[in-house]
């Protein structure tokens, strides 16, 4: 019977060691979250356009840059279908 007791306590230490933990990475998450908040980009930063627009690549001279404008071509039709 004492062994159940112990174990019993010894389950509830664990459970509070947990719950103690999650609470302190949370506390430390938001904390973070709040100084991020304040954040603002510098111009120098973005200095190319955005990977998700719709603007043109420059067309690609050279032999390679012919190489890689024929593949291209050739996997945006085989997409199409």
């Amino acid at each position: 019977m004492l062994a159940v007791v112990a174990l019993v306590i010894a389950l509830a230490i664990a459970f509070a060691a947990g719950y103690f933990t999650r609470d302190l990475a949370s506390r430390k998450r938001r904390a973070e979250a709040r100084r991020w908040r304040e954040y603002t980009e510098p111009g120098w930063l973005r200095a190319a356009a955005p990977a998700n627009t719709n603007e043109a690549a420059p067309v690609a001279t050279g032999e390679l840059g012919q190489m890689l404008d024929r593949w291209e071509s050739r996997a945006r039709a085989r997409r199409v279908g």
